[in-house]
């Protein structure tokens, strides 16, 4: 179940009906061909965030909406003429590659960062987002840098990528790893913790929201969203390549952000983040 207080985040958002693309047969054909096994199946199963807006949540009548929500739905247009032909599974972060791996799923499209250990195991698409995370606390918390997390607990979503980047940069940092962002933001508020880290979209909903958390100074982990694809499917990283390629093309990703951001600053945080090249550092 939503937490009340994560659902309040969602009030930031346009709760809208997902942006749903669809093309003609003539332009699904267009595109690369796909795999054959999926192909034949006739829908591209999806994983997909629910816990994490605007990128994907699930909405009040319980189905998914948001960012990824769209593009993964796009995929599914260009592979098969329609946006109904993307069958949508909610994953857990530390859920997203084991299901990919274990072929419930075709594709990830789940706010999943590029890191190495995961190159090891999966395949990624070209990056389609950019972004950092930071790092919260409550705003009576006596910490006031990062640097003073040195020996603290930070809570983190199970499976996040920034936990490297925090082991290598706060010395003698301890972790609680929960399931869920919703969990991890209770924990804190029950001071189970001395922080918590998630991403810099992510956070900014939580701070327009709740007056009582305060963000420390430093952006943590520059991080790369791509698809994950199983190693080895050199057909469908073509297609998901040309799919992300054309969407950008035709402005859809930025489409997708106006449509469920409603605070202009954040808007034009995640335009940039989805239109331009990411820092050289």
């Amino acid at each position: 179940m939503t937490k009340p207080w994560f659902r309040n985040a969602m009030a930031s958002l346009v709760l809208s009906s997902s942006v749903l693309w669809g093309v003609s047969a003539a332009q699904a054909q267009s595109m690369p061909p796909l795999p054959k096994a999926v192909k034949d199946a006739g829908t591209l199963r999806i994983g997909v965030r629910c816990d994490a807006p605007p990128f994907g949540q699930s909405a009040t009548d319980g189905k998914p909406v948001g960012i990824e929500i769209d593009i993964a739905k796009q995929l599914g247009a260009y592979a098969f003429g329609s946006a109904d032909k993307a069958e949508l599974t909610c994953v857990t972060t530390d859920a997203r590659i084991p299901s990919l791996t274990g072929r419930k799923i075709d594709l990830i499209v789940a706010t999943l960062g590029r890191t190495p250990p995961r190159e090891q195991v999966i395949d990624y698409s070209t990056i389609y987002y950019w972004g950092s995370s930071n790092v919260a606390v409550l705003k009576d918390s006596p910490v006031q840098s990062l640097a003073e997390l040195k020996g603290r607990s930070i809570l983190i979503v199970k499976g996040g990528n920034q936990i490297n980047w925090l082991r290598s940069n706060i010395p003698d940092v301890q972790f609680v790893q929960l399931n869920t962002a919703s969990d991890s933001l209770q924990a804190l508020f029950q001071g189970r913790a001395d922080a918590y880290v998630t991403d810099g979209t992510t956070m900014a909903l939580l701070l327009g929201n709740y007056p009582n958390l305060r963000v420390l100074k430093g952006e943590v982990d520059l991080g790369f969203n791509g698809v994950g694809i199983r190693k080895g499917e050199s057909e469908m990283k073509a297609f998901v390549d040309a799919a992300l390629a054309r969407m950008k093309e035709e402005g859809l990703l930025s489409k997708a952000v106006k449509t469920h951001v409603a605070d202009a600053n954040l808007q034009a945080q995640m335009i940039r983040s989805f239109e331009t090249p990411p820092p050289s550092n």
